[in-house]
């Protein structure tokens, strides 16, 4: 029985452990640069972060997948709605880095 819970703590302690957060923001601008960055200011920071690059894989986000959130994004700022960014690993939408050092979103949808 005792060796039964070692292995379902075992189990579960990693999964509990892994902290994951979104932000449901406006998008405020969008500025694609020269070398393909995608940086996006929006409301929970305030600020700019790079999500992407239109060129090259950043982050495990393939160019092709950049395109689709960088349109996406521009939609949603002409229409004045609101983005949902999700985020892997511990953090907060107001607190989290700015610019090239800002976490890679794991997805983006039109909330």
């Amino acid at each position: 029985m005792k060796r039964l819970v070692v292995f379902v703590l075992a189990a579960i302690l990693p999964m509990s452990s892994f902290a994951a957060y979104q932000c449901s923001v406006k998008v405020i601008q969008v500025l694609i640069y020269s070398n393909g960055t995608v940086n996006v200011m929006h409301s929970g920071r305030n600020n700019y972060t790079v999500i992407c690059s239109l060129d090259s894989n950043s982050g495990g986000v393939s160019p092709t997948t950049c395109a689709m959130w960088t349109a996406m994004l521009q939609s949603i700022k002409k229409k004045d709605g609101n983005a949902t960014f999700y985020f892997n690993g511990d953090g907060t939408c107001d607190t989290m880095n700015l610019y090239g050092d800002a976490p890679i979103p794991v997805y983006i949808g039109d909330a």
